[in-house]
């Protein structure tokens, strides 16, 4: 996530914080350790640069926006903490830092709360702006990661085919991977092209088989279970014991899952453009609908019981971090590159609605007290909110939030082990 504001409350830098030789040397250390990586997995390392593209890119978008509008920018940075490495083009400095989570644009200003802002320098500032510029250089960085996840679709469906799988669940393939441990279901007997119609006596109903079978068999560890299939039109019960998922002891595993049959869509780049627009909407609305859902009391307790290890981790019910994204992004790099590009645009999407949570120190949160602002003004011209004011207001609010990526970024490192 960036923070393209979160920094605008600190005093001026001086124009140079090391010596030549010193910035060249922590450069050069940066680089070398970019290097190791790459040894360590060239596809991670690549993902990892490209989450880095999309952060440069949410910047530059208030960075433009900015200077166009004719705001003054002091400083535009790649990272937060300690300075690895700056240099000074005008009135901007430019630079990277230690801690690799994120970045900012510092418009002097911006908050209401920085001291000592020289007067010939006050017009240029954010809060002197119309309050349209201001709403605009806020917007235009949530906007530059949202256009790019919409021009990846694009790409994606006009200069690839489409992979397509179509489900026969309840009839299953089973896993049976070599080198792996043997799942419950081959030892139990049951065979590739089986058709569940019932575990444990509870029929399954074939319009929501996945969901009712994953049900049934999480809810089940350890158990011996008879599970009914029809198998070349002939009913057979099979008596079976469940498993449990690897480092979940509350939850049961069979290993089976939907047999398919694969197929692929061609378009021509005016319908992979449609295609590309299409899945945009419907991948913007899935979102906003799972961050609601993250957010919400189910959501919340949900990570809690995983942080508490009173409940398994479940990837799928709750955010990653950058480091689990940047395992998942090494996997799709290896897939080629339409798994990358529609990884990376779905990452995009994510970034740049996320920021537009009204939520202080988000991008949506600015927004929201630029509209405040407006309003007020209509009664009192001249006003200027407090933010050291308004932030209590949004105290719940950003607990939460730092809950959540603290507790992703926590999960996502013992994954690891």
């Amino acid at each position: 996530m960036t923070v393209g504001s979160i920094m605008a409350g600190r005093p001026e830098a001086p124009v140079r914080r090391y010596t030549r030789g010193q910035s060249v040397f922590r450069l050069v250390l940066v680089v070398a350790a970019l290097v190791a990586a790459g040894f360590a997995s060239w596809s991670v390392l690549l993902f990892v640069v490209l989450f880095a593209v999309s952060i440069i890119a949410h910047e530059f978008g208030h960075y433009l926006v900015a200077r166009r509008t004719g705001m003054k920018v002091t400083e535009f940075f790649i990272g937060f903490g300690p300075r690895i490495w700056s240099v000074r083009r005008g009135e901007t400095e430019y630079g990277v830092k230690a801690i690799p989570l994120g970045a900012y644009v510092k418009t002097p200003g911006m908050t209401g709360m920085e001291a000592d802002i020289p007067p010939e320098d006050e017009p240029r500032t954010f809060r002197a702006q119309a309050s349209w510029k201001r709403a605009l250089m806020i917007f235009a960085g949530p906007s530059m990661n949202l256009l790019l996840a919409l021009v990846g679709f694009c790409v994606a469906f006009s200069v690839f085919d489409e992979p397509t799988i179509t489900s026969r669940f309840p009839s299953i393939e089973v896993a049976d991977t070599p080198g792996d441990p043997v799942s419950p279901a081959v030892r139990s007997g049951l065979r590739t092209g089986d058709v569940i119609r019932s575990i444990d006596g509870i029929a399954i109903d074939p319009k929501g088989a996945y969901t009712q079978v994953g049900d049934i068999v999480r809810s089940r560890p350890d158990r011996a279970v008879p599970i009914v299939v029809e198998r070349n039109g002939a009913l057979l019960t099979i008596a079976a014991t469940l498993g449990t998922r690897p480092g979940c002891s509350s939850l049961g595993y069979l290993g089976v899952r939907p047999q398919a049959a694969i197929g692929s869509i061609s378009r021509n780049p005016i319908e992979g453009v449609g295609a590309g627009v299409q899945y945009f909407g419907s991948a913007a609305g899935q979102t906003v609908s799972g961050m609601a859902k993250l957010f919400g009391p189910a959501g919340l307790g949900r990570i809690f019981k995983s942080v508490t290890h009173s409940a398994c981790d479940d990837v799928t019910s709750r955010p990653m971090s950058i480091i689990g994204i940047s395992q998942i992004g090494g996997q799709a790099v290896r897939s080629g590159a339409q798994a990358t590009i529609m990884l990376i645009s779905v990452v995009n999407l994510a970034l740049g609605l996320l920021n537009l949570m009204p939520v202080l120190p988000l991008d949506g949160g600015h927004l929201l007290m630029t509209g405040i602002e407006r309003w007020r003004r209509r009664r009192r011209p001249g006003y200027v909110i407090d933010y050291a004011k308004a932030l209590p207001y949004f105290s719940v609010a950003i607990v939460l939030l730092a809950f959540v990526m603290l507790s992703a970024l926590y999960l996502d490192t013992i994954r690891l082990f």
